[in-house]
């Protein structure tokens, strides 16, 4: 994307600042070019001198609300369907989500275990998924048991 130059002389250049809509466009493009999600750290960086921190916090919220950006349990953002290989980024302080309400949708309390998990994300979902059900069906197997033996102690 090219910026409209405004002003130009020996020193200096001075270009328009991108829309909000364009702004949007160079978030996604950048970690579209970068093949993997980016962290807040990355994005800053990138777009120095573009846009301000405010700026950018407000476009990926919008994205992410809009489901074109997902945050990763490591607070990396990215493009859906990169998490799927993504083995996100070993970190022991709690990552205070942008959307806190999308972030729980997406992960539910299975953040910080994914973060440890030293695992692609999508392989991870999937063990995790199977070990609920797997204790959820113990539960109700031991449920059912519990019962019998209640039942069986009512007939004496």
């Amino acid at each position: 994307m090219r910026f409209k130059k405004l002003y130009e002389d020996e020193e200096i250049e001075v270009y328009k600042a991108p829309t909000e809509e364009e702004l949007e466009q160079l978030v996604l493009d950048a970690i579209r070019e970068a093949g993997r999600p980016l962290s807040w750290k990355e994005l800053r960086q990138i777009f120095s001198g573009v846009a301000g921190e405010d700026r950018l916090r407000k476009v990926l919220i919008r994205l992410i609300e809009s489901d074109r950006l997902i945050e990763l349990p490591d607070g990396t953002f990215a493009i859906p369907g990169m998490e799927e290989n993504y083995v996100p980024k070993p970190t022991p302080k709690r990552v205070r989500p942008l959307v806190p309400s999308k972030f729980r949708q997406r992960w539910g309390n299975l953040a910080p275990k994914l973060r440890r998990s030293g695992l692609p994300l999508g392989e991870a979902l999937k063990r995790f998924r199977a070990e609920l059900i797997a204790s959820g069906v113990r539960e109700l197997e031991e449920e059912e048991e519990n019962e019998n033996e209640f039942e069986e102690f009512l007939e004496y």
